[in-house]
Parts: C-alpha cells; structure tokens; sequence
C-alpha cells in the first residue's frame, strides 16, 4: 500500500530539518532506525538521501521497547523519540511498550500515523503524551518529538492571567 516509500519520503524530510533551519535544529542528533523484529540503524547515503527501507513482517514492540532500554543508558537523560508506523500491533505489546515508556527518567514519545490503514488509537496508546500525528503534518511531529514536554498545561484560572504580545501602537508607545 505504499506505506514504506511514505516512511522513506517522512525520513527524508526530517533529515532536511538541519539545512533547512540551522538555528533550530543545529543542536538536534536526529538518527534513523527501522525496526520489525529487531531494530537496525539506517545510515543516511553519501549525499544525504535515505535509503531504501525494507517491509519484513510485523513491527515488534517489544524489541522496540528492548532497544529504547538499551538507548537510554544511564546518563539519566530522556530519550526522544519519533515513531513512523501504521499502529497496526497488538494490545499485549503496547502495555509492555507503555511500561517502558513510563519508566523513569522518562521517554517522550510521539508517532506518527502512515497509511489510509493505520490504527489511530493505537498510535496514541503508545504515545507518552496520548496524540499521534498524521504523516502531513511530519514538521510538527518532528518539533514535539525534539522540542515538546509531556508536562501538562495548565489552563488559567481567568483572562486575567493570560499575557498578550503587545500591539504595534502598544510598541510604538513604549519606544516613544
């Protein structure tokens, strides 16, 4: 259905992140892994472009759960990460994934969803803060996984508490 040349054109555009936006992403180590049965790094080819990926079986959580416990080491620090799948796996595994997702120091976790096919709810079972994305919006995906924080938002309490940008007239008077 198409969903592995999806995976590989979603790969190539967050591995375009840093050229795109050096600001941004200059501080940003973005590794590629693909995983069915084991988890296996994907190298980036000489001038940049993701290889072909290879479809052999079903996605095993629990060797994604395995290598996520192995990457985090003991440095104490959380580990991001973005999953790109059809959320096509079973119930059993996603409590075996969900504990190691929840296992301090923490693993901010975010997928996103690839395939007319793909299983929503599932994708946002295994997601540590509970969405997933849709393969579209990749950018923002890419943004929460190095960017966001499962912390939760709290809302104000009033409009009162709610800071505003100053307006331009606001700024103009201020400079006066």
């Amino acid at each position: 259905m198409g969903k592995i040349h999806l995976q590989r054109n979603l790969c190539r555009y967050a591995s375009q992140l840093k050229t795109m936006n050096p600001e941004a992403y200059s501080d940003l180590d973005i590794l590629f892994f693909q995983w069915n049965a084991d988890v296996s790094r994907v190298e980036p080819q000489d001038d940049g472009d993701i290889p072909p990926l290879a479809a052999q079986g079903p996605s095993d959580l629990a060797a994604l759960a395995d290598f996520l416990r192995a990457a985090r080491g003991d440095d104490g620090r959380a580990l991001r990460v973005l999953v790109l799948s059809d959320g096509n796996f079973s119930k059993e595994d996603i409590a075996g994934l969900a504990k190691e997702r929840d296992r301090p120091p923490g693993l901010l976790l975010r997928t996103v969803a690839v395939g007319a096919d793909a299983n929503l709810s599932k994708l946002a079972e295994i997601a540590s803060n509970g969405r997933f994305y849709l393969a579209e919006d990749i950018a923002a995906a890419v943004d929460e996984a190095a960017f966001g924080s499962d912390e939760p938002v709290i809302p104000p309490e009033s409009a009162n508490q709610i800071k505003f940008p100053p307006t331009s007239s606001e700024e103009d008077d201020l400079n006066a």
